[in-house]
């Protein structure tokens, strides 16, 4: 009699209490599994981006050895084309003999294209979106550059919208964005007592290796939203965190690391809407950079906010103002 109990007991099968482990362990599994797969999903997008930044770095260096060691010039306003020189030796024809107008050549993106054999896609290959993407070479096959004709679905077009930014700034110039305490003292003012805030030629770093050439960049909403990381296009500027040193320490801070490590414009970060703000793209809270040195990195947001010597070329810092939470 017992032992037909306990064969009755034997097949019974599980108890809720085993079967509450079992899910558990199931839901664990699945967890593990999803998590390895974001991360490999991160660390494939991370390789995609600094393989693109290697060639677009390639391509800069490239310029600048046909230019004598000069920097590629960061964003210049239009107005200043209509003069020639010193823009003179710039690519503002495409392939096909198309010329183009000066505000589609505001930005780096067609000036260097030709070094990468024209292959401009390059600089959109952290674009995950398909249809942004065949949208853009719609546009391009129609001839729609940039912000010139105002025809683009995109603000700003091809050429103002890359998924990487240039550190303009502080590296080849930038006439338009940074306020008047920047852009007074681009390169370009033809005043021989102002002294630029950006270098123009290789021999003016103190630390290739160090110094942020491109970058992961967005451009934020005028309310100065914070930028999330699904934001799918870019920005051709890169804007570093502080414009000015004036009395040794860091000053007119453009942006400040928000809840959840993402980033917001500050009040004095204005200039251009907040453009050209550093994002996370791979879901790690790093974003890939390229050095003038050639070499690239994935670097912490934590990290680009806290050390001026990355961002500028007299590597001068680290940051004597710390953004706020």
């Amino acid at each position: 009699m017992n032992m037909h109990n306990t064969t009755l007991r034997r097949d019974r099968g599980f108890t809720m209490i085993e079967l509450m482990v079992v899910i558990a362990i199931i839901v664990l599994l699945v967890t593990l599994v999803a998590v390895s797969l974001k991360s490999v999903r991160g660390s494939a997008r991370r390789t995609v981006s600094l393989s693109a930044l290697k060639q677009i770095m390639m391509a800069y260096r490239s310029y600048s050895d046909d230019n004598r060691g000069q920097l590629l010039p960061g964003y210049i306003d239009a107005d200043l084309f209509a003069d020639g020189e010193p823009f003179a030796n710039l690519t503002f024809t495409l392939p096909g003999g198309t010329l183009l107008e000066p505000e589609d050549a505001q930005s780096y993106v067609w000036r260097l294209t030709p070094y990468v054999d024209n292959a401009w896609e390059v600089f959109y290959s952290e674009l995950r979106d398909t249809g942004l993407m065949a949208q853009l070479e719609a546009e391009y096959s129609s001839g729609i550059y940039g912000p010139f004709d105002g025809l683009s679905s995109i603000v700003g077009g091809i050429s103002e919208r890359p998924t990487y930014g240039l550190n303009s700034i502080f590296v080849g110039g930038d006439s338009v964005h940074g306020g008047t305490d920047v852009t007074d003292r681009h390169p370009w003012t033809g005043d021989p007592n102002v002294m630029p805030i950006a270098a123009t030629r290789f021999t003016q770093v103190k630390n290739p290796a160090r110094l942020i050439v491109f970058g992961a960049a967005a451009k934020a909403d005028t309310s100065g939203a914070m930028v999330y990381e699904d934001q799918s296009l870019g920005f051709c500027e890169l804007r570093p965190p502080f414009l000015d040193e004036p009395s040794g320490a860091w000053i007119d801070p453009q942006w400040i690391m928000g809840s959840g490590g993402l980033v917001k414009q500050t009040a004095t970060g204005e200039y251009g809407d907040g453009a050209g703000l550093p994002i996370v793209r791979s879901g790690d809270n790093t974003i890939p950079v390229a050095h003038l040195d050639g070499s690239t990195a994935a670097v912490s947001l934590a990290d680009l906010s806290a050390d001026m010597r990355m961002w500028n070329p007299r590597g001068v810092g680290p940051l004597g103002l710390t953004p706020a939470n």
